[in-house]
């Protein structure tokens, strides 16, 4: 209550400060009117054209606001910055992406990833529930599932008005799609595109359609898009199962072997060493409808859907050695100073993997909504909408081990990824020496619904320094379904009854890969003996092995139903005066928000078929929030903005972290969600000094302060189960299980700048006069108050870069155009790993190009390169030698045709 206290007072005394008599009705350069921070939808009929126009109706758009609004403008059809939403979002300040396959998969604003998207101002829902699941941790989620091509306009709004909804910690992003516009009778648009990326063997290729009509003198529009990809994806990588991990007490009896600089902790190795190649298919389809009608000047009606629809089919190959848990296992055993097991040689069986993905998915959304005008000053407007998202992930993984073990060597010291010797005279593409050892079949069912309903009144005031009073109630209701079914069989290894891969040829080949991790620095092989993801007409891959095999079991403690109803209102007040001669306006108020958890689940252990195995879980949890918010807006003089705002926001946990089913396995390991957590709370701070030279130029610093009350991380504990052994080896008879859970922590921080420079040069001599700039620079800093669990330090917030910025230079001259671009971003923690220690990426930066002609009016033609230099993804374990992973996606090159008539 003190820190709510807090914004309250800050909030009050800006606004007392405001109150001198003279009512400011000062309008911008720019004539459009100003947004005064309510929640609907911002207009998106025009099509700009061009990249200087784009840049300067986004910084329009900001100058516009009483907000702290940074926007995306498309430069056409199916044109937007980059290819990809996420990546796109990368050009505003503040914004930070993760790259995952192919292409950027998430982003984090402000430091933080607990972020809220829109379509057209209404949830963009994922099958997911909110955050990331599914495959590597969140790589097809729903901003990979969006076609950008049908994307007029995109908003990120870090400082949020009473009347915006809830649940964003950086910002909110809403996805506009074009409407139609009254002052046009009828449009046609559209782009074809074909991509050639490097790592993939045949080429991809996107098209995209638009049609928008104007009826009834602009009273009635009509606008349906529409969008068709088909995408081939590759990657190359190592990685491991679980990174680097501390060695067991029992790894030698000599202590100088297991901890030799005596701190306490253990020394290091990787888990396993792989080598793998992804090969991928996606097909991705979608259509957006937008519908507006005005029977009268005081009546709107507006009609938005959405669907869109992916299908992804993805293998992956990989040889694997993994490194072993006993110092026998070893010779010519090399430590580094950090106690990280960098370099010997390994005895151990060598593996062939093979796994083949499925991930067909589908969103829709649709919304109705209708706004009125009730005499000359009151304003009366509501919604309902409603959103499904599905996933259908099907995982089928195969394993041939080796018969015998084999002497490799391994090197992680001074390269990119290890290097690793086998022994002379061993193919290990010879099917003889393999035998069939493991196989997945595992099915996870993903199902989100939203409902939604809405009224907000607005008022406006004669006079006086309130120029209107808003208020509004909001309903939602997010239904969240998670079923999960797996069989994960092992096969044996006795001489008597193993399954030698020569028995079944029709489920191995030998793997030869070309230009295998092409840009990195080690040596590893590229020719080797996989499975192949055969079922042989079987529901699964384990019948074609076993005749009472059951693939796809259901795991009660790995599935789960959450329902969370919330009832929010808001009142809030909008102004315009003077204070010392200065116009001054903004907005301030108070949101309340009621949220309740009902979640059900299982307990118990993973796999087991004994009677009363599993026992439900019901919980049920309620919390509200008090948030109020003050945006104000000083102008300076006719080209420099004051903005000043303070606000304390929420965002509640991702999903899947408040699963209550609870699951732990013989290998005394387990994992479980939290219901009970409670969610984000952030108190924030901004300020931002806005220069405008001219129309299309911005100059900005903006400074802001998160004082994070409450945050959720993640860590692998140890717990007792009662009645239960994680070692029944032992001499303990409650060995505790090593558990992965959720968790709140309390007391972080975080303070950061963001500078904006956005400038036309045409006051160059001669050609340059067509050139321009755009840069962006983030500075943050974090505290997180949770101590490593290997080197005793502190650790940032997940997700957090100290340093990132953009820059682009773009060139336009009648038909003519360029733009070479660059992107950085500096190392940060992804996760806390198994020991509690850090796992991080390292600092990355991208090179993207393009240029593009008007071959005749309304037809373009261009040519653009995204991470031209074949930029990698790294991730190392506490320190830079201890590496984690290495992926390279390789470079894409895009032809693009656009018409509009």
């Amino acid at each position: 209550m003190k820190r709510i206290a807090t914004i309250s007072q800050i909030a009050l005394v800006a606004a007392m400060l405001s109150t001198a008599p003279e009512c400011f009705a000062q309008e911008n350069e720019t004539p459009p009117k100003e947004q005064d921070g309510t929640a609907q939808a911002p207009t998106t009929e025009v099509i700009v054209t061009g990249i200087r126009e784009s840049e300067a109706e986004s910084i329009d758009i900001k100058r516009r606001s009483k907000q702290i609004v940074d926007s995306i403008v498309a430069e056409d059809i199916g044109k937007l910055p980059d290819q990809n939403v996420a990546e796109s979002l990368e050009r505003v300040s503040g914004v930070q992406v993760r790259r995952e396959i192919d292409e950027a998969a998430d982003i984090a604003i402000r430091g933080l990833s607990q972020n809220r998207l829109e379509f057209n101002g209404h949830t963009l829902i994922s099958p997911y529930g909110r955050g990331a699941d599914g495959p590597d941790d969140g790589a097809y989620n729903v901003l990979t599932l969006i076609p950008s091509e049908l994307v007029a306009r995109m908003d990120v709004t870090k400082l949020p008005s009473p009347s915006m909804i809830e649940g964003s910690l950086g910002g909110t992003v809403n996805i506009l799609t074009r409407r139609a516009s009254p002052r046009k009778k009828f449009f046609i648009g559209g782009s074809a595109q074909i991509v050639e990326k490097s790592k993939a063997g045949d080429p991809s290729y996107r098209l995209t359609g638009l049609i928008a009509a104007s009826l009834l003198d602009g009273r009635l529009g009509i606008a349906v898009g529409a969008n068709y990809q088909r995408l081939n994806i590759g990657q190359d990588s190592f990685d491991s199962f679980s990174s680097w991990r501390e060695q067991p007490d029992n790894f030698s009896a000599d202590p100088s072997v297991v901890d030799p600089n005596g701190d306490g902790r253990n020394i290091y190795y990787f888990n396993d060493i792989r080598y793998q190649r992804l090969q991928e298919k996606r097909t991705k389809y979608g259509v957006t409808t937008n519908v507006f009608f005005n029977p009268s000047d005081n009546l709107e009606f507006s009609l938005d859907l959405l669907y869109a629809h992916a299908e992804t089919d993805r293998t992956r190959n990989w040889v694997s050695i993994p490194l072993s848990r006993a110092a026998s296992g070893y010779t010519d055993l090399v430590v580094s100073e950090n106690e990280n097991i960098v370099a010997g040689t390994v005895r151990a069986v060598i593996q062939g993997n093979a796994e083949r993905l499925t991930l067909p998915t589908d969103i829709f959304s649709g919304q109705f909504g209708m706004k009125t005008r009730v005499g000359d000053r009151l304003e009366l407007s509501g919604d309902i909408a409603y959103s499904r998202a599905t996933q259908d992930y099907g995982q089928t993984y195969l394993r041939a081990d080796t018969i015998a073990s084999q002497l490799v060597s391994f090197d992680f010291r001074d390269r990119d990824v290890p290097a690793v010797g086998l022994p002379a005279g061993v193919d290990i593409a010879d099917p003889a020496l393999y035998i069939y050892r493991t196989s997945f079949d595992n099915r996870y069912l993903y199902e989100a619904e939203e409902i939604t309903a809405r009224f907000d009144a607005k008022l406006d005031l004669d006079g006086g320094f309130l120029t209107s009073l808003e208020a509004g109630y909001r309903f939602a209701q997010i239904d969240l379904n998670r079923e999960t079914y797996r069989n994960q069989t092992t096969y044996p290894t006795s001489a008597a009854t193993r399954i030698p891969v020569t028995s079944i040829p029709a489920n191995y080949t030998v793997a030869e890969f070309d230009d295998f991790l092409t840009g990195a620095q080690g040596g590893f092989p590229t020719t080797y003996l996989v499975p192949i993801i055969d079922k042989q007409g079987n529901d699964g891959i384990c019948q074609v092995f076993s005749s009472t095999c059951t693939p796809n079991l259901y795991d009660p403690t790995s599935s789960f139903n959450l329902s969370e109803p919330v009832h929010s209102a808001y009142a809030q007040g909008n102004f315009e005066t003077k204070m010392f001669a200065l116009p001054v306006s903004g907005n301030f108020g108070l949101r309340y928000v009621g949220t309740r958890l009902i979640a059900d689940g299982f307990y118990g252990i993973r796999g087991s078929t004994a009677a009363n195995a599993f026992a439900p879980v019901h919980q049920v949890v309620s919390y509200d929030d008090w948030l109020p918010s003050i945006a104000t807006r000083f102008e300076l003089s006719d080209s420099v903005l004051l903005r000043l705002g303070a606000a304390r926001v929420i965002a509640r946990p991702d999903t899947r972290d408040l699963s209550p089913s609870f699951s732990i396995t013989s290998a005394g390991t387990g994992a479980g969600g939290n219901p009970a957590l409670q969610p984000f709370r952030v108190n924030q701070l901004d300020a931002s000094i806005e220069w405008y030279p001219r129309r299309g130029a911005l100059w900005s610093l903006a400074l802001f302060y998160k004082d994070v009350a409450s945050f959720i991380y993640s860590q692998t504990v140890e717990e007792v189960i009662p009645g239960l052994d994680a070692d029944p080896g032992d001499s303990d008879p409650e060995t505790p299980y090593r558990i992965g859970r959720t968790f709140n922590g309390q007391g972080a921080t975080i303070k950061g700048l963001e500078v904006q420079i956005r400038q036309p040069l045409d006051f160059l001599p001669g050609p340059l006069e067509n050139l321009g700039v755009k840069g962006t620079y983030t500075y943050i800093d974090s505290k997180s108050g949770i101590i490593d669990g290997r080197t005793d330090e502190e650790l940032p917030l997940q997700s957090l870069s100290k340093h990132s910025g953009t820059a682009l230079l773009f060139y336009e001259d009648g038909p003519f155009g360029m733009r070479v671009g660059y992107s950085y971003r500096s190392g940060y923690l992804n996760r806390i790993g198994l020991e509690g220690n850090g796992i991080y990426y390292k600092a990355a930066g991208y090179l993207s190009a393009g240029i593009d002609y008007d071959i005749a009016k309304g037809v373009k033609i261009s040519i653009s390169g995204s991470n031209l230099t074949n930029t990698p993804t790294r991730k190392y374990a506490n320190y830079e030698e201890a590496i984690a992973s290495y992926l390279e996606n390789g470079r894409n090159i895009t032809g693009t045709l656009t018409f509009r008539f």
